[in-house]
């Protein structure tokens, strides 16, 4: 069955490949080839993508050809060029290191590009605007998000949708780990205090910040908390001020016996929010072999709208993990995780109800819509890691993966797949989905962002040369 299992994937790799208007095909059309972001010397890793308004995209990374980590950025446009500079331009590369870019849209063609910085020993959090010329806009040297004397990590952030940036980090200024944040506007000024606000500086340390917009000029945040020997899920509201709404120490969106973690947000686009985590409520040795995907909802005011504790998007008696969400646009979410039911690890997906749909189906908010525990997306031999998804702009999602169907042996194969979903479920791009890379080497970290209606992008980390570099695909469905 090889021969034709590698017939299909073809097939379906050259089915998605993106065609320019000239008829010129930029795009390989065979998933062992893909489009160089950068292949200079050394190691580039982590890309992340925005979307940049006009078919391309912006990719960032960090980039060691130096000797030191430092962040580059490209642009490609739709038909896969390279706009700016030979292998990137440099968006920072002073003394210290500087790595783990995060990147967010400006809303006009450009880039916010945050990472972490120890050019003063400690790790900073520092940040800047490049516009669709690859021109920086804020100081040469970035602007200081944080730049207290203490640690500060694992920085997040989303578009605050007026071309500026909210971001949440972990913080260890108080003696313990708190989450901290910042609001950036258009210019690069920090809107609240200097070197952040507290989202949460409660007793204990409070992991793994997720942030989403409330619409309204503010940030709703999730995280995991271990200020009591349980492990759980708690989540702060702040305003356009950086006023805390939901009390000193947010709401707990789940407190159950034993541990919750990895917590992911998503607005439910009323002002309020979907949250999803990993629970251990049912894994009594607590060895972290049993988790389950559950969800909570959200409004404005903090109020839990399901059940207390949560509702199971999967509870079965495997272990699920790495779960992550997006808005379907109708006011629920869909949600894809991996899943160890068949032994190996799989991935699986699920859409809940909003608020929002016609009302023809107005049967209960939580509602899940397709199959009890999960609809599959990819069971193919191997292991199938790190899902990610991203809206396909028409109710349903596109998720990607790490693939390893081609282990075997001494040999390692880290592949990138990635399959469709239309809002009902259906399965739009094959059994098992479409090769997206499957060249020699690893390819790892993959991401997406939009590209116009109709396409995606995926950028990654690649080894294909030896040395770790960055690869992009554009991906069509029309």
């Amino acid at each position: 069955m090889t021969w034709i299992n590698g017939l299909l994937i073809t097939a379906l790799a050259f089915f998605i490949v993106f065609p320019s208007e000239s008829g010129l095909c930029l795009w390989p059309n065979v998933p062992e080839q893909n489009v160089p972001v950068c292949v200079a010397e050394d190691v580039q890793e982590f890309p992340v993508l925005v979307e940049d308004g006009s078919g391309g995209v912006i990719v960032a990374w960090h980039d060691i050809r130096s000797g030191n980590r430092d962040v580059y950025a490209q642009r490609i446009n739709a038909d896969g060029e390279v706009l700016w500079a030979k292998d990137g331009i440099p968006v920072y590369t002073g003394k210290g290191e500087q790595g783990w870019p995060i990147a967010v849209s400006d809303g006009t063609g450009g880039a916010i590009i945050a990472w972490m910085d120890s050019r003063y020993s400690i790790q900073d959090i520092y940040a800047q605007r490049v516009d669709a010329n690859g021109k920086l806009l804020w100081d040469a040297a970035g602007v200081p998000v944080c730049v207290d004397d203490v640690l500060q990590e694992d920085v997040m952030a989303i578009a605050d949708g007026s071309g500026g940036v909210f971001l949440t980090w972990e913080d260890w200024r108080n003696g313990n780990q708190d989450l901290y944040t910042q609001h950036l506007n258009a210019d690069g000024k920090p809107v609240w205090a200097k070197n952040g606000v507290p989202a949460c500086k409660a007793e204990g340390d409070q992991y793994d910040p997720s942030v989403t917009t409330d619409g309204k000029g503010g940030a709703i945040f999730a995280w995991w908390d271990i200020s009591s020997p349980d492990w759980n899920i708690r989540a702060q509201h702040l305003d356009v001020n950086g006023n805390p709404v939901w009390g000193e120490s947010g709401v707990a969106v789940c407190d159950e016996p034993g541990a919750q973690g990895n917590p992911f947000i998503v607005s439910d686009g009323a002002g309020g929010a979907y949250v999803i985590w990993v629970d251990y409520r049912k894994d009594e040795m607590m060895m972290f072999a049993n988790g389950d995907i559950y969800v909570q909802h959200l409004d404005a005011n903090g109020t839990l709208l399901w059940p207390k504790g949560g509702i199971p998007l999967c509870d079965l008696p495997s272990n699920q993990q790495q779960p992550a969400i997006i808005s379907d646009g109708t006011g629920g979410a869909i949600i894809t995780w991996w899943d160890e039911r068949d032994v190996y690890s799989d991935i699986y997906v699920q859409r809940i109800k909003g608020t929002r749909l016609p009302k023809a189906d107005v049967s209960g908010n939580g509602k899940m819509l397709w199959q009890a525990n999960g609809l599959p997306v990819c069971v193919a031999e191997g292991l199938q890691r790190e899902p990610q998804l991203i809206s396909d702009g028409a109710g349903g999602a596109i998720i990607y993966w790490n693939d390893y169907r081609r282990d075997y042996g001494e040999q390692t194969a880290d592949d990138i797949y990635v399959q469709r979903l239309n809002a009902t479920g259906e399965i739009l791009w094959g059994h098992n989905g479409a090769a997206v890379c499957t060249a020699d080497g690893p390819q790892i970290t993959p991401y997406a962002a939009a590209a116009g209606e109709g396409g995606i992008f995926i950028a990654w980390t690649d080894k294909r040369n030896g040395e770790e570099d960055i690869y992009i695909q554009r991906i069509s469905f029309k």
